[in-house]
């Protein structure tokens, strides 16, 4: 019994980040031409590098159903080590 809830449990972790890796697509100025515009996200405040800031930027995108989102903007301020950034989401 124990070992059919871990590999229940094991299988949708595995889902669930496969969801998150296959989810929106990121695209540049040229791609988001042809799509529409369905708002836009931000974050503030992500401890690490700039992925760590494009990856929250993907995760809100996903929570949103977005099916792709350009990054419009990214940056820290001074020395810091916390990112931000805004992308564009599009259906």
């Amino acid at each position: 019994m124990k070992t059919t809830s871990l590999l229940t449990g094991a299988v949708f972790m595995l889902l669930s980040g496969a969801a998150l890796a296959a989810g929106p697509k990121q695209v540049d100025a040229d791609q988001a031409s042809s799509l529409q515009a369905m708002g836009t996200v931000q974050v503030s405040g992500i401890a690490g590098s700039s992925d760590d800031a494009a990856h929250a930027l993907k995760a809100k995108a996903a929570q949103d159903n977005a099916g792709h989102y350009q990054i419009v903007a990214m940056g820290n301020a001074g020395d810091s080590s916390l990112w931000g950034g805004t992308a564009i989401l599009y259906k």
